[in-house]
């Protein structure tokens, strides 16, 4: 975990103020954070009965949409730009086969294939030409727009709880759910849209890293604008335990293609919990 101890640090950015902030509480317990960093106008804060790490105060929806819809939150960013040599495109396609190899030992193809937060549709059109019927879930207007004109994909533009409910083998999240407003309801949409026998697969920077404890406020992922909820391996459990899901296997080592180079993310996969009872095995 970070320091216990409030730390400030510089704006993510000059653009935001209070006005596109507002608070909230932890979705598992309700229960407002304590403190853990100033990230002036954003909080950092730790949930002082589960130990949940989220953003309070935070940007409010509308502000989030504006971030998301800027075509530079992907271009220069998440997929560097685009170009097949870029090292952000090398690193995103070594991460598509590890995933993907990772779901097809667990569930192979054919079978329906969902991605929550498809972004540009890389993962989504890799899933496709191995045999899966795919659909995605993607926030940001540029991302929807690229993955159905230039890929050829079926991505539904918004909230998961809004698109269609027909259900899926396989629902993927990579490094979504800590973008999600409410993490506990998501992962019900998740639940409630997984078929029987179903996998889920996801990938979220963890609270408890290396990076994370010893940077602190200043650590690279903390991304206060952006990432709403930080997660530990044990939290994790908690929150998918909740929404009926069990956490089966983690992958933490920065060797293996699912995670290549990230020292402070989590590859995880989990199944659905008939009983909605359960917990969770680390394998990292």
């Amino acid at each position: 975990m970070p320091d216990q101890s409030p730390v400030s640090a510089a704006p993510p950015g000059s653009r935001w103020s209070t006005a596109d902030t507002e608070p909230v509480v932890c979705c598992v317990c309700g229960r407002a954070g304590e403190v853990v960093h100033q990230v002036p106008p954003f909080g950092v804060v730790r949930c002082p009965s589960c130990t949940l790490v989220f953003v309070s105060p935070r940007l409010h929806a509308a502000a989030r949409q504006r971030l998301y819809d800027e075509p530079a939150y992907f271009d220069g960013g998440v997929y560097g730009d685009r170009t097949r040599r870029s090292p952000a495109m090398l690193l995103q396609r070594t991460w598509t086969r590890g995933r993907l190899a990772g779901i097809v030992r667990r569930r192979p193809a054919p079978g329906r294939l969902l991605e929550i937060g498809s972004g540009y549709g890389l993962f989504l059109a890799a899933a496709r030409d191995a045999g899966y019927s795919v659909r995605g879930v993607e926030l940001s207007r540029t991302g929807v727009g690229v993955a159905r004109e230039e890929l050829g994909l079926d991505v539904f533009a918004g909230q998961v709880a809004d698109a269609p409910t027909e259900p899926a083998d396989v629902i993927c999240f990579w490094d979504t759910l800590e973008h999600v407003p409410d993490p506990l309801a998501f992962l019900g949409e998740v639940r409630s849209r997984l078929a029987p026998g179903g996998w889920i697969a996801l990938s979220v920077p963890y609270v408890s890293s290396v990076p994370a404890r010893v940077l602190g406020a200043r650590w690279w992922t903390l991304k206060p604008e952006q990432h709403i909820w930080h997660f530990t391996g044990r939290t994790l459990a908690l929150v998918a335990a909740r929404a009926g899901l069990v956490i089966t296997d983690v992958i933490h080592s920065p060797a293996h293609p699912a995670n290549a180079g990230r020292l402070d993310s989590l590859v995880a996969f989990g199944r659905a919990l008939p009983d909605r009872l359960g917990g969770g095995r680390d394998d990292g």
